[in-house]
Parts: C-alpha cells; structure tokens; sequence
C-alpha cells in the first residue's frame, strides 16, 4: 500500500516538474524571438535614420555654402534634400532668416490590409 503512494506522487512530483521546465523553456524561447525581431527592427531603423541625417547635413552644407559664395546677400532659394524634402534657405541683412525642412511631395498612409483572395 506504501509503495503504491510513492510511485504515484513521484510520477505525479515528476510530471509536474517536467510541465514547468518545458513551459520556462518555452517563454525562454519566446522572449529570445521577440528580442532578436525587436533588434532587427532597430538596427533597420537606424539605418534609415542615418541616411536621412546624411542627407540632411550634405544639404545644410550646400546651403552654407551658396551663402557664402554670395557674401550674406539677401537671398531666398531651397536646396533638395531627397525626393521628398527641400530645405528652404532665406538669408535677409546678413541673418539666415528661415532655415526649415519642407515636404514636397504629398503622403498617403498605406492602410490597405493583405486580405486572401481565391480566384474562381
């Protein structure tokens, strides 16, 4: 009868000790997929985030440089930063007056949702 009880709650200790390794395993598991797609998407972001401010700054320096070139004239033109942006440059007594990043181009968000659809 005693031998009876102590195989059953060692099967019972060892079935529930093995539920809860295989599930820490598990969440281990899901939380390393999370943190590798997380850095992933921030190391695509920053990319993105560096071309632009290379765009940027290769942009502002055009622009300083027209400046100079006409002597702090009083001037007003834009310089192109990608296909989407202009940098807007007046110059007036000697002071860069408007110095400012304008889009030129019109967004549009995409909300269309992938939805499957069976040809007849």
């Amino acid at each position: 009868m005693e031998q009876r009880k102590r195989e059953q709650r060692t099967i019972i200790n060892i079935g529930t000790s093995l539920m809860v390794v295989i599930l820490i395993g598990l969440a281990f598991a899901v939380i390393a997929a999370l943190a590798i797609s997380s850095s992933y998407n921030n190391y695509n972001l920053s990319i993105k985030l560096r071309d632009h401010t290379d765009d940027y700054y290769k942009a502002s320096n055009l622009a300083y440089e027209r400046i100079a070139e006409n002597n702090w004239e009083n001037q007003q033109f834009t310089v192109d930063i990608n296909d989407n942006q202009v940098l807007n440059v007046k110059v007036d007594n000697g002071e860069i007056v408007c110095f400012k990043v304008e889009n030129v181009s019109d967004w549009e968000a995409d909300s269309t949702q992938p939805v499957i659809t069976i040809d007849d």
